[in-house]
């Protein structure tokens, strides 16, 4: 079953819900970082939280970054999404191995620590980004997540996001839903979807089974009337290039390309999101110091 998101309205429109099935995603982020697994749970959980989260903003150069900097031994894990379902990310320390918590699940709260900060950055596409930054609360992801919507945006926020991964390091199911009341929800709505909060993570389960999104929703959200508005195709996709990586280059300018040719002979540039890495010899930065100086 291919990766797929959709956006609804439950509860007569007063509901809004974002869901997603990043299985694939979350696999080749793992396949690309070699994670292990609480890594690959935390990696898969960060891409499909901001992929949620980046699906309203609409402009086609639009994005969400989420960077989430706790204690734990993981350090940063850094995730940028798009609104038109594309998405990337990594883990600093992507090879953390911790016993399980005390509920027999992954400690991902543990690997990227319980105090820290996650930092939101929310660019419309006019140019101006706007950057949002709250304490974690769990290092959990999905919680950490609704929080900083309640504390940032006084939006409250049911989130769950979940990975599961077998023993072989295989990522089995990943996916993840954001419920938000709009304005003017009745209250009786609001105190519905707060019960539904514990029965959130059998979306996961659904997924395991073979359920598309919808299908994973209705189990929920039984008898609301679900009315989906939007659905696409989330993907990984990085875009560096070598064009982006000679731009970067020339950016800092004629001298210091010099005097990378004169200490090093060349240069070699590592994209964090795709492993992948761009050699320059010597006469390549002089080529492109030549067109820093021009």
């Amino acid at each position: 079953m291919k990766d797929e998101m959709l956006r609804a309205l439950i509860c007569n429109g007063t509901v809004s819900v974002l869901a997603a099935n990043t299985t694939h995603m979350a696999a080749e982020a793992q396949r690309i970082h070699g994670t292990w697994p609480v890594c690959s749970a935390a990696l898969g959980r960060a891409l499909t939280g901001a992929l949620l989260m980046a699906w309203p903003v609409k402009h086609a150069q639009g994005s969400v970054s989420l960077i989430f900097s706790g204690n734990g031994p993981a350090g940063n894990v850094v995730v940028v999404a798009r609104p038109n379902g594309e998405a990337k990310g990594y883990v600093e320390n992507p090879h953390v191995d911790l016993p399980l918590n005390e509920k027999g699940k992954l400690d991902v709260g543990g690997a990227l620590g319980r105090e820290g900060t996650l930092s939101v950055v929310t660019d419309m596409g006019r140019g101006e980004p706007y950057c949002g930054k709250t304490a974690l609360v769990s290092g959990e992801v999905a919680g950490d997540i609704a929080s900083y919507y309640l504390l940032s945006q006084q939006q409250p926020t049911l989130a769950y996001l979940g990975v599961l991964v077998d023993v072989d390091m295989r990522v089995l199911r990943a996916g993840g839903v954001l419920v938000q009341p709009l304005p003017g929800c009745p209250g009786e709505v609001i105190d519905y979807l707060e019960s539904l909060s514990d029965t959130l993570s059998s979306f996961g389960n659904a997924l395991l089974s073979g359920s598309t999104v919808e299908e994973a929703l209705k189990r929920i959200f039984t008898d609301t009337g679900i009315r989906v508005l939007e659905q696409t195709e989330p993907r990984w996709k990085c875009d560096c290039s070598q064009t982006r990586m000679e731009k970067a280059l020339i950016a800092i300018g004629p001298d210091a390309l010099h005097e990378l040719t004169a200490e090093d002979g060349g240069a070699e540039l590592h994209c964090h999101f795709c492993n992948q890495s761009y050699l320059f010899d010597e006469l390549a930065l002089r080529g492109l110091a030549e067109t820093a100086r021009a």
